[in-house]
């Protein structure tokens, strides 16, 4: 067998095999890095006349602070309040919020001394994770929409 007389061979196959799979993986878009089949998200799923809480709650060595955005479904209007601030939420706000939910159950461990934590809820289902990254920072976008 060539492999045993030349095992540089078989690395080197092993090398161009690895190389072109992440080749083609660098090619996935923004729009489509997200599975096409992953559930929907909450705001995707939202019926007339419900509603759901995006929970934050920041803890670091010198502050600690926690702030609840709802998000409301009337009649096919969607709006959000936070601070007794309520919003009718464009299609852009829409979208940060469906991006926002992506990006955090896939959230990685981190090591830092602040830890961001967030929980999402509605009637059915409650999703909690925390950001110990200091480097993601996502609810930057959402704070953004008031």
């Amino acid at each position: 067998m060539i492999f045993k007389k030349h095992p540089w061979i078989f690395l080197l196959s092993i090398l161009i095999l690895t190389t072109s799979f992440k080749v083609n993986d660098s090619t996935v878009t923004a729009e489509n890095k997200y599975s096409a089949e992953r559930l929907p998200t909450m705001i995707e799923s939202l019926q007339h006349g419900e509603h759901y809480t995006i929970q934050i709650t920041s803890i670091g060595c010198f502050h600690g602070k926690r702030q609840t955005i709802t998000v409301f479904n009337k009649e096919g209007i969607l709006t959000a309040s936070l601070n007794n601030k309520r919003k009718i939420l464009s299609p852009f706000d829409v979208n940060e919020l469906i991006h926002f939910e992506l990006q955090l159950r896939e959230i990685p461990l981190g090591g830092c001394t602040t830890i961001d934590t967030y929980r999402i809820s509605n009637d059915y289902e409650t999703f909690t994770t925390s950001d110990g990254t200091c480097s993601w920072q996502g609810y930057k976008s959402l704070l953004a929409i008031f």
